[in-house]
């Protein structure tokens, strides 16, 4: 895209207009050489996040008649904040900003800089025209745990462009006997588990994945886990995967240097041959739920390799096995089926316990399943799947708050993955169907429901939203969603379904029966 911007010198004040490329330039009598105080400069921008640069253009000549500077700034990325500015006599200041919500990456933007006689740029003033040059480095987050990070929000701060997206996969990873684990993902490399065969023993290796690629970097035996395998999470240089085939007050957890596989150290948790959720990293600390009779939360020092509290909040019933606990700078989220529990991150102590009068399994004799992760919404807010629910078992979605002691609300409708939260909005994939419901985080009423296609296989996947599109699917396709065309309709297919995430590489990677595949999303 090419932008320009003119100030109209000669007419005593501002403006702005589309600088004119096309005809041929009429030469001037004189020459104005132009000097920029600088040719070239570098950004870094967190994800979501804008910056501004900007240079100064200095002339030395007579004009023989009136000057106007011009800016054209090549591509999307980067754009004039204003019209040049007059800095003396012979000087005009630019002001650049990036663009909202960019993708991850890094780009050289080329912005040139120009004098002419006139608006319209018909007469470009000999010696004037220079470059500038705006090295932007933007810095998606990682893809850490279940939703991407410990608030589980699957929300990408990114505005994705449809047209850029692949029409095939990048790149695939075949599975093994069994559909790879949901991944996690730092820049550079992806992150999942791989089940053997049950005639090898139900083994699970960790891999390390080239996300340009697939080029396996690093491969880890975890050992026979009887299928039990978690998704890995990444943090820090660091992953982590809780997969176990033990009865034992003592199962060992590697903790895996994200370079090359080796061990860095071994944690250890209870359990009794569980599949437990991923671990959940947050502010270099790594917490897990599991317990022989389950309802036990861990909080690990991975680095240091120890253990720093853990909370036993047992009772009969509850959750042995499945769920992720969410985390914030506070409170440690974990929800027991019966109740939401809030602990103290840094002691694990008690805070608050917030009943779920849904709660149908009560004297259940001590093995409960709850697969899933409460969500947080950064105001106090809680929404999570409503009773003990199974693997793929559809459930109610129920919402708490911290300064309420009852639930706020419970939908109607039943869901069938883990949604994504944007703007006080969920994004659920409704139970046995083909339909996205879009609730009101404060509310639970549904605002509207996406359709992805009548005819098509019912939705399956977590549900991925950005500032741009949603990400959804069945278990043989994958779909994005325009959010902001009229309708939302769907706008790009993969022929491919299974847990999604989106990589700080722009990369869509959905795990599924075909193995691992990535998409280009930019």
């Amino acid at each position: 895209m090419l932008a320009s911007c003119v100030l109209l010198a000669a007419c005593g004040g501002g403006g702005s207009g589309g600088g004119n490329t096309g005809g041929t330039p009429t030469p001037t009598i004189s020459t104005l050489n132009v000097t920029l105080s600088s040719t070239s400069t570098s950004a870094t921008v967190a994800e979501g996040a804008k910056t501004n640069v900007g240079f100064t253009a200095s002339y030395t000549g007579t004009p023989s008649g009136a000057v106007v500077p011009d800016v054209q700034v090549n591509g999307s990325r980067i754009a004039l904040a204003g019209a040049p500015t007059a800095n003396g006599a012979s000087a005009y200041d630019v002001k650049l900003t990036s663009a909202d919500f960019l993708p991850g990456g890094q780009t050289a933007n080329q912005v040139t800089f120009r004098l002419c006689t006139d608006s319209n740029c018909g007469t470009v003033y000999p010696g004037s025209t220079q470059t500038f040059t705006v090295n932007l480095t933007v810095n998606l987050k990682d893809w850490q745990t279940v939703q991407r990070d410990a608030a589980h929000t699957g929300y990408v701060a990114v505005k994705f462009a449809t047209s850029a997206f692949g029409t095939a996969p990048l790149w695939n990873v075949p599975k093994d006997a069994f559909r790879p684990s949901a991944i996690a993902a730092r820049a550079g490399t992806v992150y999942a588990n791989f089940i053997q065969q049950a005639v090898n023993g139900g083994r699970v290796t960790t891999r390390a994945i080239a996300s340009d690629t697939g080029a396996v970097r690093w491969s880890y035996d975890l050992g026979q886990t009887g299928f039990n395998t978690s998704a890995p999470s990444y943090d820090n240089g660091r992953v982590v995967s809780a997969a176990v085939d033990l009865s034992s007050g003592s199962i060992p957890m590697p903790v895996l240097d994200a370079a090359d596989g080796h061990p860095l150290k071994v944690l250890s948790y209870a359990s009794q041959f569980a599949k437990g959720g991923a671990p959940v990293p947050f502010a270099d600390k790594l917490y897990h739920q599991a317990g022989y009779y389950g309802n036990v939360v861990y909080a690990f020092d991975p680095a240091a390799g120890t253990t720093d509290w853990v909370s036993d909040q047992s009772r009969l019933g509850g959750v042995s096995e499945g769920e992720s606990v969410a985390v914030d700078a506070q409170y440690v989220y974990f929800y027991r089926a019966d109740a939401l529990i809030v602990l103290n991150r840094l002691s694990g102590a008690l805070v608050s316990k917030i009943a779920d009068p849904f709660f149908s399994r009560e004297g259940l004799s001590y093995f409960g399943t709850y697969f899933g992760a409460p969500v947080l919404d950064g105001a106090g807010r809680i929404f999570t799947f409503s009773d003990n629910r199974s693997q793929n078992q559809p459930a109610p979605l129920i919402a708490f708050a911290l300064a309420q002691p009852t639930y706020l609300w419970r939908t109607n409708a039943s869901y069938i993955n883990q949604p994504a939260l944007r703007g006080g909005r969920l994004y659920a994939p409704r139970a046995d169907s083909t339909f996205v419901d879009v609730i009101d985080a404060a509310t639970g009423s549904v605002v509207t429901s996406i359709n992805v296609g009548t005819g098509k296989p019912n939705l399956t996947s977590n549900v991925i939203v950005t500032e741009s599109h949603i990400f959804v699917g069945s278990d043989t396709e994958t779909y994005a969603i325009d959010l902001n065309a009229a309708g939302n309709p769907v706008v790009w297919t993969a022929a491919q379904g299974g847990d999604l995430a989106i990589t700080p590489d722009n990369l869509l990677v959905i795990a599924g029966d075909n193995g691992l595949s990535a998409y280009r999303l930019n």
